[in-house]
C-alpha cells in the first residue's frame, strides 16, 4: 500500500500544478500585440458575424442623466469630486461573451474609471463585479468591485507604455466561464481563471468617487454572445 501511494503521489502533484498554473495564467509582459491572432478590428468594429452595438439605444441602459449622456451611438460620463460612484449599465445580463470598447478617460492624475462586466448593481453607487480597470496604478488590470478587489494586476511600468493618456484606448474582453481575458491596445494584459467571480451580470462603466473632474467618453461598444469555445 505504501509503495502504491508513493507512485501515485507524484501524479497528484502534477495535476495540482497544472490546475494552479491555469488559474494563475500570466498576462503578456513582453508588450507583444496578439489581438489579431484572436480577432481583427476594422473601423472600430470587430470582424465577423453576431456583433451587437450596445450603444444604439439609451432605452437599453440604466443611468443618471445628470452624469451620463447617450447620443447617436456614443456615451459620455462626467462628474467632479463626488462622494458616491455613478455607474451606467445595461438592463440586460450577459454570461459568456466577447466585448470590444473604444474609450477615452480625461482628467487629472488621479482620474479613475473602468469597463464593468458581470456586475450586479443594487443602485448607481453599488455595483459589485468585475472592472477592466482604468487609472494610474490600475490600467490593464482586473479589479473586482466590493468583492475580491485586485484579482490580477498588470505591472504599472508596462501599462504606462500601452496607455494613450487622455486619448482613445481599445479594450477587448473575453469572458468564458470563469476564464477572463483582456487586451489593451492589442496587448493581452489579463488572463486568469477566477472561480469566485460572478458568472453573469451587466455591462457598464464607472465614474469613480472621490476623484477630481473626470470625463469618460465611449465611441464604440460591441458585444457578441459566445455559444462555443473561444479560439
Amino acid at each position: 500500500m505504501h509503495y502504491l501511494y508513493n507512485l501515485t503521489r507524484p501524479l497528484h502533484w502534477v495535476i495540482h500544478f497544472i490546475l494552479v498554473s491555469k488559474a494563475l495564467a500570466q498576462p503578456d509582459t513582453n508588450l507583444k500585440k496578439s489581438l489579431e491572432g484572436y480577432i481583427k478590428i476594422k473601423n472600430e468594429k470587430p470582424a465577423g458575424q453576431g456583433w451587437k452595438n450596445l450603444l444604439l439605444s439609451p432605452a437599453d441602459w440604466k443611468y443618471e442623466p445628470s452624469y451620463w449622456k447617450f447620443d447617436h451611438g456614443t456615451c459620455l460620463g462626467e462628474m467632479g469630486k463626488e462622494k458616491e460612484h455613478h455607474y451606467a449599465f445595461t438592463k440586460a445580463d450577459y454570461s459568456d461573451f466577447e466585448l470590444s470598447v473604444y474609450i477615452k478617460m480625461v482628467g487629472e492624475e488621479d482620474a479613475n474609471s473602468g469597463v464593468c462586466i458581470r456586475i450586479n448593481p443594487t443602485n448607481f453607487d453599488n455595483a459589485p463585479g468585475y472592472q477592466i480597470d482604468m487609472g494610474k496604478g490600475y490600467w490593464a488590470s482586473l479589479w473586482e468591485e466590493r468583492r475580491g478587489n485586485m484579482i490580477q494586476k498588470f505591472p504599472e511600468e508596462l501599462a504606462t507604455k500601452l496607455v494613450n493618456q487622455n486619448d482613445w484606448n481599445h479594450y477587448f474582453i473575453v469572458a468564458h466561464g470563469h476564464h477572463i481575458q483582456a487586451w489593451l491596445n492589442g496587448v493581452k494584459t489579463i488572463d486568469i481563471v477566477h472561480e469566485n467571480g460572478f458568472a453573469n451580470g451587466k455591462i457598464g462603466f464607472q465614474l469613480c468617487h472621490l476623484h477630481n473632474q473626470t470625463k469618460v467618453d465611449v465611441k464604440s461598444l460591441y458585444l457578441r454572445i459566445m455559444k462555443n469555445n473561444p479560439k
